[in-house]
């Protein structure tokens, strides 16, 4: 490899498989005139965008696929949020568009830990830090190496929760 071919390949910006793949459902909703996938699909690609312009100093340019999944997660926590208060209200139109929609954003995280996955790596965590009880909760936390996209921060502190209580 040359100077010259290096250093276009570094100035190139690099396509990150997810959103390379998110840009591609936009095409084939498009193609098929499905709007419900459209329309989720675009306000994903608008939250990335948003999240990547306006970066600051609690959050980053989503530069790995595993930053694009946290923005997913949230986008499905807003889209939960919002089923519970539909579901309160007796409003199961609303509801059930929002579960349609929340499972469309579900295909694009990686699968998920069960519980049982998530309990086994913090039990190891929990012996080797020696926790013994919930004020050991933050040090507990710091140490559980689990990737974000497929345990998300809230589950894994309520099995810690749970086990140390």
């Amino acid at each position: 490899v040359t100077t010259t071919e290096l250093s276009s390949i570094l100035s190139e910006p690099r396509v990150l498989p997810l959103l390379a793949k998110i840009k591609s459902d936009i095409k084939d909703a498009m193609r098929s005139k499905d709007k419900g996938k459209l329309n989720v699909v675009k306000g994903l690609l608008s939250d990335i965008t948003y999240a990547s312009k306006s970066a600051n100093s609690t959050n980053t340019i989503p530069s790995t696929d595993a930053d694009i999944c946290t923005i997913i997660q949230r986008a499905i926590k807003r889209r939960q949020e919002s089923i519970d208060q539909y579901s309160a209200a007796n409003r199961t139109d609303l509801a059930s568009a929002e579960q349609t929609e929340l499972e469309i954003l579900q295909t694009y995280l990686p699968p998920q830990l069960s519980d049982q996955e998530i309990e086994d790596e913090v039990k190891k965590v929990l012996s080797s830090v020696g926790a013994s009880s919930v004020k050991d909760l933050g040090r507990v936390m710091k140490e559980v190496k689990l990737d974000p996209s497929r345990a998300p921060k809230k589950r894994i502190s309520e099995v810690v929760k749970r086990l140390l209580s």
